[in-house]
Order: C-alpha cells, then structure tokens, then sequence
C-alpha cells in the first residue's frame, strides 16, 4: 500500500507539472530558462518511465490479477500454503461427512486463524450443532469469532452464545466478564458492575481472574464516578433450556 501511494504521489505530480510547466510565461529570450524547461520534462519522462516501474516491480505486485474487496482476506490467507492446505482438506471431508462436529470446530479455528470470520462463524455454529451442546468451549469459540469479527464488539448472537455458556456452566468468568463488557458498551456502567461484582465474589482467591475483575470495576467506578459498593451484584440470567 505504501509502495502504491508513493508511486501514485509522483505520477500525480509529474503530470501535473508536465502540464504547468511548459506554459509558465518565461521570457523566450532567456535561453537558460528554456534549457531548464526542457530538462525538467526529460526529469519528469524519467520518473514516469523509469523510477516508477523499477520501483513497482521491485516493491509491489504487478503480476496480481485485480480482485474484489470480498475475497481479500482470502487471499491473505492463501499467502500460508500449509494452513490453507489443512483448510482444504477439512473442506473437503466435511463435503463427504457432514454431520462432524469435531471437524466442524477444527475448521472453524482454522478459518478464525485465518481472519476468516463470516466462515468461522458458519463452521462454529456447525459443531454446535453436530457437537456435544454442553461442550462450551465451541460456544466460546462462536462468541469470540463474532465478538473478533465487530471489532470488539458485543453484539446479540455473540451475548446470546455467552449466555449458553451459562446455562451449562453458570459460573464462568470468561461469560460473565464479557457479558459485563456488553453492557458496559451499551452504556449501562450500573449493569456491567452489578454483573462484575458478582463474579467478584464468586470467584476464589486464587483465581486469576479475580486480580482482572477487580481492578476493572475499580477503573469502571471511577470513570463512571460510582461508589461499586452501591451496586448489588447480580448474577446474569441465562438462556432459558
């Protein structure tokens, strides 16, 4: 990209000048100046002929064929033959089988590895669906793809694939925590608090978690100028079964 912009910012200016210049009302009878005229265009053809094409040939890609914003990020991937090839061939078995949820959430790490995110998210809620339902760990997976895919944000199936974490483990931190986020993205700081003190004091002394969550409703509190111990912890409510 840089490469590009710099080549486009010589192109641009050289036919800009090779425009102006040649018309700028110089005396004719100043040969020095005409002499300079004319050296600037052969300085200016130089950039256009030369400089340019040595330069995208040494740092760009002129052989690559034009392709649509939409498949960039596959092309990236394909940039690792080894990865792209497990990709392939996980593609290829589940063309033949389907009904695999093991394989389902092998390829939807392989595509999350890859930035592939709207085929990670497709393949997680595969091995959902093929899976074990309690297994959370692929419930996990679907959130964080999603959550990765937002830019961070927490959005309804990614809270939705947290709160399922909770119906099979309702002590998570991970879920709550995240889900405390949510609601701290929505604007609502009393909510996100009343969620993250509760995980406060679920979670034992040993956990390492418990060094995170206390000091994020710390810094929560003072920015949202709260007092957390007005705040009665809540436990979030899962999903019905």
């Amino acid at each position: 990209m840089t490469v590009f912009l710099i080549a486009v910012l010589l192109l641009t200016i050289g036919a800009l000048s090779l425009f102006i210049f040649p018309i700028l009302p110089f005396h004719r009878e100043r040969k020095g100046f005409a002499w300079l005229k004319r050296g600037y265009i052969v300085f200016v053809f130089l950039i256009f002929a030369v400089l340019v094409p040595v330069l995208y040939t040494r740092f760009g890609a002129p052989v690559m064929r034009d392709y649509p914003l939409a498949v960039r990020d596959t092309l990236e991937a394909e940039e690792s033959p080894a990865d792209m090839a497990q990709v392939r061939r996980l593609e290829r078995y589940l063309d033949a089988h389907p009904d695999d949820g093991a394989v389902w959430e092998q390829l939807g790490a392989a595509y999350r590895d890859a930035a592939l995110y709207d085929q990670a998210v497709v393949a997680f809620r595969n091995a959902i669906e093929w899976g074990i339902p309690e297994d959370i760990s692929n419930w996990h997976a679907l959130a964080e793809t999603l959550i990765r895919a937002h830019n961070g944000r927490i959005l309804g199936e990614a809270q939705k694939a947290l709160e399922n974490v909770l119906r099979y483990r309702p002590d998570d931190p991970k879920a709550i925590y995240f889900l405390g986020l949510a609601r701290l993205q929505n604007k609502e700081p009393q909510k996100a608090l009343a969620l993250w003190r509760h995980l406060e004091q679920i979670l034992s002394a040993e956990d390492p978690w418990l060094g995170v969550i206390q000091e994020r409703i710390k810094e929560l509190g003072r920015d949202a100028k709260i007092n957390p111990a007005s705040v009665k912890p809540k436990d979030p409510v899962p999903v019905a079964r």
